[in-house]
């Protein structure tokens, strides 16, 4: 059996648990669960953090009947969101340790700390270093750590994702306090990334947008990796619930399942029956036609906010990325009739919404994860020292094993594509 990696993510709406491993480099989806706590985030801010801790630490036991399945928790990979991200360059050079020049840990770890000493723009703090490659005295260039390799010295040159030490302190003491060792931390945007990058169909260099609950993210993503973006509030799943709950006077578990079951249909009939209220009992009845004016008036002034993130993202590239392709993602993008929509505002733009593939997981809102969940078991010289496995999820049986982990931190300066 694999060693198991457990991924979190806190959503503006909800807790959600992935578990499993990688393997052909594919994730393998082993459990997942989505604990709903509404209101405990506003905004990006934990507006009730005891109240999170106690869910949080809900979840250090999972049993699972139907799968035969009961795993102890202790440590975590965490997702972050990308309010305030921040993505820069660095390269640096060490000389290799070793007498007979063959390149070994020491050496990876000393010319990653030589990148975590930079100066961090913005006053964020780093969350992640991504190794683009290492380069030998010989100009030999490799993907992943050359160990075992002879040089005289060793570059990395690396892209570095940095947040506000507000968001990323906040996240991380609140996972902490409810009792979870944080293995690697990385930002959405980047795992979602990670994830497409391995799905042949999907363009290298694009737009990635990512739909949540409340927080809606506009990204540039070259060739694979992040290089810039933009988030707002206001245009997310739950928003567009809440507005149909407030147009239709129903309750906001009614309006979600509309929202989900009908949402926006082009072709109407001559006759549209009333839509299906449960035990609302409202006085007045409406139809698809209702639907349809809530959901338009809805995106009407979600998109110009999108459009404006999309702007703002590509500013700086003087137009070279006007007809970029656009991948959606995140569980809003996946409303019925969303593509009207995105096709009047970017007209000149492809636009893909594609549907994660690992069985067990086919949810739009599990794509960051998934991608943390393929990346989470490799040494590639990050933030943290040793990403060889985790012996941090272990099955319970009668005897509760206990994992012994280790964590990271780090530092950068500005990139373009």
């Amino acid at each position: 059996m694999e060693k198991l990696t457990a991924c979190f993510e806190i959503s503006s709406d909800a807790i959600k648990v992935l578990i499993g491993y990688e393997l052909g480099g594919a994730p393998v989806v082993l459990y997942r669960r989505k604990k709903e706590c509404p209101g405990l985030i506003k905004d990006g801010q934990i507006s009730d953090p005891n109240g999170l801790i106690r869910s949080l630490a809900e979840l250090h036991n999972v049993a699972d009947d139907a799968a035969h399945l009961r795993i102890s928790i202790s440590e975590i990979c965490f997702i972050l969101p990308p309010i305030g991200l921040i993505v820069c360059k660095s390269d640096k050079t060490t000389n290799v340790v070793s007498p007979t020049n063959e390149i070994a840990k020491i050496d990876i770890s000393n010319v990653v700390s030589l990148v975590k000493k930079e100066p961090v723009e913005g006053g964020n703090v780093i969350v992640d270093i991504i190794p683009d490659e290492f380069i030998l005295d010989n100009g030999t260039r490799y993907g992943n750590p050359p160990l075992g390799e002879k040089s005289t010295s060793l570059t990395i040159r690396a892209k570095i994702h940095t947040l506000p030490e507000k968001v990323y302190s906040h996240y991380n003491r609140i996972v902490n306090q409810a009792g979870f060792r944080v293995k690697k931390s990385s930002v959405s945007t980047y795992c979602i990334a990670e994830l497409f990058k391995t799905y042949p169909d999907l363009p290298a260099t694009y737009v990635l947008v990512d739909m949540g609950a409340r927080l809606t993210v506009a990204s540039l993503i070259g060739e694979g990796a992040p290089y810039s973006s933009a988030s707002f509030y206001g245009g997310g799943g739950d928003d567009l619930t809440e507005a149909i709950a407030t147009a239709f006077g129903c309750t906001f578990a009614t309006a979600e399942k509309l929202k989900v079951e009908y949402g926006f249909r082009q072709k109407l009939r001559d006759y549209e029956p009333p839509l299906p209220l449960g035990e609302d009992n409202l006085a007045e009845e409406f139809d698809q036609v209702h639907l349809n004016g809530v959901i338009e008036s809805f995106f009407e002034s979600s998109v110009a906010m999108l459009s404006n993130a999309i702007s703002s993202v590509l500013s700086r590239y003087n137009g070279q990325f006007d007809t970029l392709p656009i991948v959606f993602t995140g569980g809003a993008s996946g409303l019925r009739g969303i593509d009207l929509f995105m096709a009047k505002a970017f007209p000149q733009r492809e636009r893909f919404y594609p549907i994660p593939r690992s069985i067990g997981a086919r949810d739009r809102g599990y794509a960051g994860l998934l991608g943390l969940l393929l990346n989470s078991g490799k040494y590639v010289g990050s933030l943290e020292d040793n990403y060889h496995g985790m012996g941090t999820v272990s099955r319970v049986s009668g005897n509760e094993k206990k994992p012994k982990p280790k964590p990271g931190r780090s530092s950068p300066d500005n990139d373009a594509l």
